[in-house]
């Protein structure tokens, strides 16, 4: 059985403060939490009470295939300054963790457009497709062939894949000295309110279990990416940070495996769904914005 979730609206006075003295920082989902298809009522309203009482405000996605401009626009949208400069995705985590190993060599992108532009702008040379592929099997074999130039396979989020790009990474993977590194790892994503489509991370799922090796996670719930988010929002103490988001198996998980205090709002996941996990939310409630009156 997982621990007792409370919920934000029931607690007490003394427990609600309680509750806002047990962190010095917020880490904060977007999708799902932020926005939908448009901003969420009165989120900006709430990380502005958070940053009021002194708490420093952070953001977290595993949606690398925004790009800068569209975040921006998500962000002010949403009443949130300086929100893209306080954002830590999935792509900018491996061109961090690709340069932390001094990589020299050519990355394998299985990813969305903006995460291969990220990692050229960081100076990596890539490789990526076909984007389409034979309709004869025995075709196939083309794809089974080495290139020891590539260095480095990389899952993130590419709604493109298919089964030419599954067969080169599995092939470069073979070589044990070849990176193996996933960013976004959503088997589902919310498409709108309480609408789930399926995710990219079935397919790194079937990839791991070929290869028989693990990747590094660079994406929710990687417990490598929740540092990284920690280190570059300058927090030390994971206890001190209360972290938010609308899935369990991402953002929960996160929150559990770094040992961030975890509130989950109620946006693409029901109470009774919470409920019948074995990992739950430290707290959780309807919205971001159902709690702003107790907060004001």
């Amino acid at each position: 059985m997982g621990i007792e979730s409370k919920h934000l609206l029931d607690l007490s006075v003394e427990d609600l403060h309680k509750f806002l003295d047990s962190f010095d920082h917020v880490l904060s989902d977007c999708d799902g939490v932020i926005w939908t298809q448009d901003s969420l009522p009165r989120v900006g309203e709430f990380f502005k009470q958070m940053k009021k009482r002194g708490k420093t405000v952070n953001f977290v996605s595993n949606n690398s295939l925004r790009s800068r401009a569209n975040y921006e626009a998500q962000f002010k949208a949403a009443s949130i300054d300086n929100g893209f400069e306080s954002l830590i995705i999935p792509s900018i985590a491996v061109a961090e963790y690709l340069k932390s190993v001094t990589f020299n060599k050519t990355v394998y992108c299985v990813t969305c457009t903006e995460t291969k532009r990220v990692l050229e702008a960081h100076g990596f040379k890539c490789k990526e497709g076909p984007d389409l592929g034979p309709e004869y099997y025995g075709e196939y074999i083309q794809y089974l062939e080495d290139d020891e130039e590539i260095g480095a396979v990389v899952f993130d989020s590419d709604f493109k894949i298919n089964l030419p790009k599954m067969y080169r990474a599995i092939t470069y993977l073979k070589r044990p000295e070849v990176l193996f590194i996933n960013g976004a790892t959503d088997r589902m994503v919310p498409m709108k309110t309480g609408l789930l489509g399926l995710g990219t991370g079935v397919f790194t799922d079937l990839v791991t279990v070929e290869v028989k090796r693990e990747p590094v996670l660079l994406g929710k719930p990687g417990r490598v990416f929740g540092e990284f988010a920690m280190k570059r929002a300058g927090i030390t103490d994971p206890s001190r940070v209360l972290f938010i988001g609308d899935m369990i198996a991402q953002d929960v998980s996160l929150g559990k495996a770094v040992g961030f205090n975890t509130l989950l709002v109620l946006t693409n996941t029901t109470k009774e769904e919470m409920l019948s996990h074995t990992i739950r939310p430290d707290y959780y409630a309807a919205s971001l914005g159902s709690i702003v009156p107790l907060i004001q």
